[in-house]
Formats: C-alpha cells, structure tokens, sequence
C-alpha cells in the first residue's frame, strides 16, 4: 500500500526533485503550497492552497486529514510540528545553518562568527553572547519539532541547509555572474578578493538527502543533518566557473567589503558575514547519502535555467543585485588611488621569505649558513 505523503512547498529548487523522489518510491503525494507560484514541468501531484504559515489556515483545507508521511520545506516549522502532531507517522522538516552560533550578526559571537565546518552538534545559536532574533526563531522552531518527536507525536527528522542553488532557487546567485557577461562588462568587483568560503548544495543533492530521510525513518528519527555538496568553491572558484561555464573572460577585481556593500549583498543571506562552512558527512555516513549530481553539472544546469529565464522585479522583488556599473568603476577607480596612496604614505617592504627548515650546501652536524 503506498504511503500517503504530503510536501509542504514543493514549488522552490528543491521541490520538484523532492516530489519525483517520492513518486519514484509509490507514494501517494499532494503538495500544499499558497498558489501564489504554479511553475511548469512539476511531477503530476494533487495541489492543495493554504497559507503554511499559520495553523488556522491549515486547519481549514487539511483539517484532520491523517497522513504516512510530511516533508515540510516552506512555512513555519514551529506551527508545522504542532498542527501535524498525531497526524502524521514522520515529519521531515528543512531549517538552515542560521541554528549554529555566528552565521547571523557574527559580531555576537567570540571567537568571531561561525564555526569552520559546523557539525550538527556545534554550538549553536543561543550560545552567543548576543543571540540573534532570526537565528533563534529557526534554532526554537527545530526544538519544538524534536520535542514532539521525543514524546512521541511522530518520528521527525530536521535538514539544516546552506546556501541552495539550482533551477528556480529563491535568490539567484548566479544571476550576479550572469547578467554582467550578458552586459557586455569586462569586469567584476569580487569583495575580499573572493576569499570566502560558503558552502552550497546542488537542489538535486538536497532532495536526494531528504530521501535518504524518507527511506529510513527508524534511524533518522530525532535527528539534525547538515547537507552540502561533495565539492565545494570558494567564491572567486564558483565566479570564475560561472564565467567559465558562459565561455566568458570576466576580469575579476577584489575589494575589501567595507568599500563595497552593494557587492557583499549579491552573495550573502542577510546580516550574515562569511564564512559558513558544515560538516555533511552524518548523512553521508548514518543514512549512506550520495551526491545525484556534481557540482559543476548543478551549476551549469543553473545557469542555463537563468539563461532562458532571467530574474525579473516581479519574479524576485528581493533580490537586492544592483547592477550600478556607473558606481562600480567609480569604486574600482577610487581603491587604486586608495592603494596608491597607502604605498606613498606607508611604504612597506616585505621581509625575504626561506623556508624554515635547514638546507645546508655541505654535510654538517651544525647550523647551515642561514643558521637554521
């Protein structure tokens, strides 16, 4: 007998992937989402409209509908948990990295920002000294739901995401890349030289792990997964492949991001700082998660979805990407006579480099010529 299996969502990156991998496996599927996106190429599911925000809302088209299993992706997960208590045998819910201690206004945190390769058990973020309001609404949001689970409401998995790329994806990162190709610029301000480090996951790696959920409830019951792409860029690493990818040959400049805010928008989650790096192996190594796809397939698959549907106002009334070039050269200009200045007014030389280790021209019991 199939399951009878509810997605909260499923219009996003993820949500096509996720309601095909749950095709693939018999179920029964409805996906309940406001209607506000009817996007095309969806798998062929019944669609329920309801604002998954608020319990109310639920109430009145699901009511006490009773169901195998619930993958909730959109909404709040706190009203979630709650309104699909008794309702459902597993509940498998998607947060985000915002849980761990610094992502959100890192200047709360000591050490500074978030932990390098964040595990699931990491600090979190009521451990800073100044919590932040978001990070705490989504960190309660995940306790709530593991606390029903524990009582017994249903067996519930939580899937913390970073940064999610693909088809459809709720802010197009790679749009930034893009557009400046498909504008004829030669170059790109890259803040801090394009040294951040923030891990991605491929929407199709995303979905699969959710599935990996989904095939084994008893051992996934009570548990948080970090997920992440196998193979990771830096940001100069993933601008320069997105050139790449379009056969472009895209100068990039780097800029310190105090100079340069507008830049530091087109890659970051708001009042986030890089870096933000997860530890992915628990789901790789508990439930046997596998990459579906690499992540530089994923990234041309993205570009060429953007290619044939660029981002509209309409379509993305938040994406913050300005595309100022009149200020960017203004900027560019104004860092070389910065750099200029400083090379006037404090010249510094650098010190010889040698390596550390002894390297003596003939055999000797003693210090080589450098004394080393």
């Amino acid at each position: 007998m199939s399951k009878r299996t509810l997605v909260i969502g499923g219009t996003g990156p993820t949500g096509p992937h996720i309601l095909q991998g749950l095709l693939d496996r018999g179920h029964d599927v409805t996906m309940l989402h406001r209607g506000a996106h009817e996007p095309p190429g969806l798998p062929d599911v019944r669609h329920l409209h309801a604002d998954p925000h608020f319990a109310e809302t639920l109430e009145e088209v699901v009511g006490g509908q009773e169901w195998d299993l619930v993958v909730a992706t959109y909404g709040r997960m706190r009203v979630t948990g709650e309104f699909f208590a008794g309702k459902t045998d597993q509940l498998v819910c998607v947060g985000g990295v915002p849980v761990y201690r610094g992502f959100i206004e890192p200047q709360g945190s000591k050490p500074w920002g978030m932990e390098i390769n964040a595990r699931e058990n990491s600090p979190l973020a009521d451990t800073a000294e100044a919590p932040a309001k978001f990070a705490m609404q989504i960190l309660n949001a995940e306790r709530s739901v593991m606390e029903r689970a524990a009582n017994g409401a249903y067996k519930a998995s939580y899937v913390r995401y970073p940064q999610i790329y693909g088809p459809r994806n709720i802010v197009p990162w790679e749009w930034a890349v893009l557009k400046r190709i498909q504008d004829g610029r030669k170059y790109m301000i890259l803040p801090d030289d394009g040294l951040w480090l923030i891990f991605r996951c491929a929407a199709r790696n995303a979905a699969a792990g959710i599935m990996a959920i989904v095939d084994q409830p008893e051992l996934a019951d009570g548990e948080s997964y970090n997920v992440a792409d196998d193979d990771q860029f830096s940001m100069r690493q993933w601008a320069e492949t997105v050139a790449g990818i379009c056969g472009a040959d895209l100068e990039f400049i780097g800029i310190p991001s105090l100079i340069a805010p507008s830049a530091v928008n087109e890659f970051l989650a708001p009042a986030s700082r890089p870096h933000m790096t997860v530890d992915a192996s628990k789901i790789r190594t508990q439930l046997g998660h596998k990459d579906v796809i690499t992540a530089h397939d994923a990234l041309v698959e993205t570009v060429e979805w953007l290619r044939e549907n660029p981002p509209t106002p309409e379509a993305y009334p938040m994406y913050t990407g300005k595309f100022d070039y009149e200020l960017e050269d203004r900027q560019v200009a104004a860092y070389a006579k910065a750099v200029e200045m400083c090379r006037a007014e404090a010249p510094d030389e650098a010190p010889p480099l040698a390596h550390p280790m002894p390297h003596p021209k003939v055999p000797s019991l003693t210090g080589d010529e450098r004394g080393r």
